[in-house]
């Protein structure tokens, strides 16, 4: 009862709250599924839109608070491209529930960060417009009346958002994969390379352009041949041609992002691979992350990480591209880290970017209605002052170990001592004690003797 009165006496303080408040999205729709049904779409007290919305996600599913999937239509049902917030003019939205995220805003601040310090794919002077990850603004929902919480109105990775070829004269030229699921596609098995044009999936991947039921096609070739080359090449090859087969800047940046913020799940899963033009002879895959609630010191499942682990790499589907630029090209990785670190990557620029979306939930009231729409459900307690406190010191021991890590000594000096109630085990890597998520313990000789730390 308590808790229902807070409930709704912070709606009625956000209804006098000037100058502060978040956009406010109005949903209406029938019963919601994963399926597309027929609703409609407001910002603020702006125009109704019609739309089509249904729940959206793989693993967000389980959660009772729902990601939305949004497309606007004509009074025909056609495509009918709005501009939200600033951000760019489209047809298909996402509302981003962030329901595991204990502060809300992880992938959020995550994508801020990779939009604003990666190195342009190469093909950047050609399409400045183009745009290698996402924009989102939070928002509040309410769905048919009732409030429904806080949310991150986002756009999509896609053809349009990255500036890829289109299809010409029936000649596929840009590519985008969405890798979706945990596969290492990594073998010397050459029945591993065999696939079908006319079938949506390979693998672990969808073809997001071009897609079988718009483009009537779609082409494995350029990311089949790809992982042949890594997984069949000696040294040598991959010495002389990396640079030509992959777009380096964009895919070292990527590690390093990746590294820092423990983005365990952004490594076999939530990328998306690209190529601008497969026709051209500079044609290099690129790569682009989405859904990163798997960082700053949580996993997928909203347990608190260790900060001074290892990024796991062994099972990457491009494990000898990640190998060779931890390895062969430690000279110049070492050096893009020293260049973060003294830019966006220092302590007190990334808790800022924190601190900035916090104060924004508080001000706005949205942190308190949100605590009081969702925190218990699902297991999950939501605690915004605990949940920034718990980041902070977590970026200083990520950065304690990253800072170690890439001193002239590097890993063999980083000190074992993760926190106990955090997810780590220890390995033994080239006779280096390395400490890695898990919950297995290995000896000298590599044996497992210790399920559980």
């Amino acid at each position: 009862m308590v808790r229902k009165i807070l409930y709704l006496l912070s709606l009625v303080w956000a209804v006098q709250v000037n100058g502060s408040q978040l956009p406010v999205v109005k949903l209406t729709a029938g019963d919601l599924s994963a399926s597309y049904s027929k609703g409609t779409f407001q910002l603020e007290d702006g125009e109704v839109y019609s739309v089509e919305i249904r729940h959206r996600g793989a693993s967000a599913l389980n959660y009772a608070k729902k990601a939305f999937a949004v497309k606007f239509v004509d009074a025909n049902g056609d495509k009918l491209n709005v501009s939200l917030l600033g951000m760019r003019s489209d047809n298909s939205w996402i509302l981003d529930a962030m329901a595991v995220d204990k502060a809300r805003m992880r992938n959020r601040v995550s994508t801020d960060l990779w939009n604003d310090f990666a190195r342009d794919p190469y093909f950047k002077t050609a399409e400045p417009k183009m745009l290698n990850g996402t924009r989102g603004e939070f928002v509040e929902v309410y769905l048919n009346g009732e409030y429904w919480g806080l949310y991150c109105l986002t756009e999509k990775i896609d053809r349009k958002q990255l500036k890829l070829k289109k299809i010409k004269n029936d000649v596929v030229k840009g590519v985008l994969y969405k890798s979706t699921g945990w596969s290492s596609l990594f073998s010397e098995d050459e029945a591993f390379y065999n696939y079908d044009n006319m079938s949506p999936t390979w693998h672990a991947l969808e073809s997001s352009y071009p897609e079988l039921d718009d483009e009537g096609v779609v082409d494995w070739k350029p990311i089949a041949d790809a992982i042949r080359w890594m997984s069949f090449s000696d040294e040598t090859e991959v010495n002389a041609h990396l640079a030509d087969k992959f777009d380096l800047d964009v895919w070292e940046d990527y590690f390093l992002f990746v590294e820092f913020l423990m983005a365990d799940d952004n490594i076999c899963k939530n990328q998306y691979l690209y190529y601008y033009d497969i026709t051209a002879e500079d044609a290099r895959m690129g790569v682009a992350p989405w859904d990163m609630d798997h960082s700053w010191g949580r996993d997928y499942k909203g347990d608190t990480l260790c900060a001074e682990v290892e990024t796991e790499t062994w099972f990457n589907r491009v494990s000898y591209l990640m190998q060779y630029v931890y390895t062969r090209l430690d000279k110049t990785y070492k050096q893009r880290y020293d260049e973060m670190r003294e830019s966006y990557f220092t302590p007190e620029k990334l808790k800022q970017r924190f601190a900035d979306y916090f104060a924004l939930f508080r001000e706005s009231g949205a942190a308190e209605r949100e605590k009081a729409r969702w925190s218990g459900t699902d297991g999950i307690t939501l605690d915004f002052d605990a949940e920034e406190q718990y980041i902070y010191d977590w970026i200083d021991r990520r950065f304690a170990f990253m800072d170690q890590k890439y001193s002239t000594e590097g890993i063999r000096n980083i000190p074992v001592s993760p926190v106990q109630t955090e997810k780590a085990y220890k390995r033994i890597i080239n006779n280096r004690v390395v400490i890695v998520q898990g919950k297995k313990m290995y000896n000298l000789m590599g044996q497992e003797i210790q399920i559980e730390r």
